[in-house]
């Protein structure tokens, strides 16, 4: 039998005395008694016997709940205002759909209680154990959670906004879709922890490891990503716009698809960089790699084919550059590795599904001539003619192979400050230790087509790394020995050309020229690198710290025009 209490409950005296409630439900035996829509303002509940009544749809504020038996209680749909629930015990209660703001729950047993939908807000939870509860979908705003162990709990469509997580267990915890705008999550441990989809803007995540996170389609705008290691993060269709990057550990980040309209890469977060659609991607994501696989082992035939499957790729996709990895022996087959050096204006995403579509046609292509013997024979024929009719003339040019070739380089650029203010009776001697001092260091670390003019010096290096590494001990030895000096460093494609005046080779491009330009931008005993050099340099080393700033171009180079303005970096080693 159903007993419904709002008539009883219409009189406000009922409550006053504790006596009254506890002889009217004794009196109603194992009644189901339920209290539909009713308001409690102010009164208090303490020791009382709720146990099994149903409050549906009822409001309560400022009442006390101290002690009160509540096991099995149905608060469903009900709403609580700076409420007491002190010491209570809540054990089986069914809190689906309830809303508590501002209420006290210290020491209050909530064992098996049914927590679905439900929104707690501006609570102190800091002591609650919630490990046995289903939090999935659950509000949690502005709630204290310090130090809670939330260890591979599923809050995946919570609501975390404003929460204080500060020093909690959050290893392995899922937070898919989740809303954590603005939280506090300094010192929190997030091993494991799944971020798919979720709503992380304006949170303070300096310092902190989040390495190898899954932080897919996450919202990530006005992050503090200061000092962050984000090695091997997966960031793809995230949203970093307005995030602060001063030295974050980017290498093997996947930021395929990533949104950037700008970012701050100052360690004060005022000097922001603005990026077009895709540039932010395209700078600083990890080569992407393709990869083939063959059912079938390769033959001679299939490797000659291969560097005009990569013609046909670039050619069907206008400003990528691809270059071939690795062919490898796997069981059953081969697989071949594509590296994209340059994506032009494709979104990684978009790049990597169309190559992958089209190299599927080429590869049908290399196994139709296998199948076709007189094909096959005429290709075999037409390989042995190039060889015939090119193979001597190459080994004549075997000396100079290199001429006229494009090749990514970093061009290092060095200037001697006050030459020209040196007496006519030291520069021969001082331009002789100058060559001297610099010799060694350049043998060290391999730089090639060295060229040295009066004072200035021009060398190239394979990596970013390695040409950083040589600015900072050529500076270390030259300015030891009491020259002043300015260096300048970037990266980009460079011809190998003759020169006819020389009759040796030279170097041509707009790598050449702009790192002639940073080097004239350089202060006395500073090495300037462009922003391609700071991010391919922080990939491969951490030794190096990058402090950026603003230069206008005094004379045009490419698209850039003069009195346009770009980032540049002032370069210093880590102190150990």
């Amino acid at each position: 039998m159903e007993i419904l209490m709002n008539e009883v409950l219409s009189d406000p005296n009922f409550f006053i005395k504790p006596e009254n409630w506890q002889r009217w439900k004794d009196s109603h035996g194992n009644n189901e008694i339920i209290i539909e829509s009713m308001e409690f303002r102010d009164l208090d509940f303490s020791q009382l016997d709720f146990s099994n009544v149903h409050f549906i749809g009822c409001y309560f504020d400022c009442c006390y709940f101290k002690s009160a038996n509540l096991i099995s209680t149905n608060f469903g749909h009900s709403s609580f205002h700076a409420c007491d629930f002190a010491d209570a015990k809540m054990i089986a209660a069914n809190l689906s759909h309830a809303e508590f703001k501002k209420c006290n729950f210290d020491r209050v047993n909530l064992l098996t209680a049914v927590l679905n939908d439900t929104s707690v807000i501006n609570c102190d939870l800091k002591d609650l154990d919630l490990q046995s509860f289903n939090l999935i979908g659950i509000t949690l705003d502005l709630c204290d959670l310090r130090k809670q162990n939330l260890s591979g709990k599923n809050l995946s469509r919570a609501s975390l906004k404003r929460v204080d997580l500060r020093g909690a267990n959050l290893e392995d915890t899922i937070f898919n879709g989740a809303n954590l705008s603005e939280s506090l999550i300094q010192g929190a441990t997030l091993t494991g922890a799944q971020f798919k989809s979720a709503n992380l803007s304006g949170v303070d995540l300096s310092g902190m490891n989040l390495s190898r996170l899954n932080l897919e389609q996450a919202i990530l705008r006005g992050c503090d990503l200061r000092d962050t290691d984000l090695t091997g993060t997966y960031l793809a269709k995230s949203d970093i716009s307005n995030a602060s990057l001063f030295n974050a550990e980017t290498i093997g980040w996947d930021i395929r698809g990533i949104k950037c309209d700008l970012a701050f890469w100052d360690r004060d977060s005022t000097v922001k960089t603005e990026y077009k659609p895709h540039e932010f991607e395209r700078i600083y994501a990890e080569s992407l790699v393709i990869e083939l696989k063959y059912d079938f082992r390769l033959t001679a035939n299939e490797i000659t084919t291969l560097p005009i499957l990569i013609d046909h790729l670039q050619a069907c996709h206008w400003g990528v550059a691809l270059r071939l990895k690795s062919v490898k022996d796997i069981a059953g087959g081969a697989l071949v590795q594509l590296v994209v050096d340059e994506a032009g204006s494709y979104a990684l995403d978009d790049l990597e599904n169309s190559l992958k579509e089209e190299a599927n046609r080429i590869q049908n292509a290399q196994l139709a001539l296998r199948s076709d013997r007189h094909l096959q024979k005429r290709f075999k024929e037409a390989i042995a003619g190039i060889k015939d009719q090119f193979w001597p003339r190459l080994l004549e040019l075997a000396a100079e192979h290199e001429m006229d070739q494009v090749r990514n380089f970093c061009v290092l650029f060095i200037d001697l400050k006050g030459f020209t203010q040196w007496n006519e009776g030291v520069v021969s001697e001082k331009l002789s230790l100058f060559r001297g001092l610099l010799k060694p260091v350049l043998e060290r670390w391999k730089a090639s087509y060295p060229n040295m003019e009066g004072d200035s010096l021009r060398a190239t290096f394979r990596s970013a790394r390695t040409a950083v590494e040589c600015a900072c001990m050529i500076r270390e030895v030259l300015m030891a020995a009491e020259f002043e000096l300015r260096i300048g460093i970037d990266l980009g494609q460079v011809s190998v050309v003759h020169n006819e005046v020389t009759d040796q080779s030279d170097l041509e491009g707009s790598a050449v020229s702009m790192a002639a330009r940073l080097e004239s931008m350089a202060d006395g005993g500073e090495i300037i690198v462009s922003e391609k050099v700071k991010h391919y340099a922080e990939q491969e080393s951490s030794e190096f710290v990058f402090y950026p700033r603003k230069s206008r171009l005094t004379k045009g180079i490419g698209s850039k025009k003069a009195g346009d303005w770009i980032n540049i970096y002032h370069v210093q080693r880590k102190l150990v």
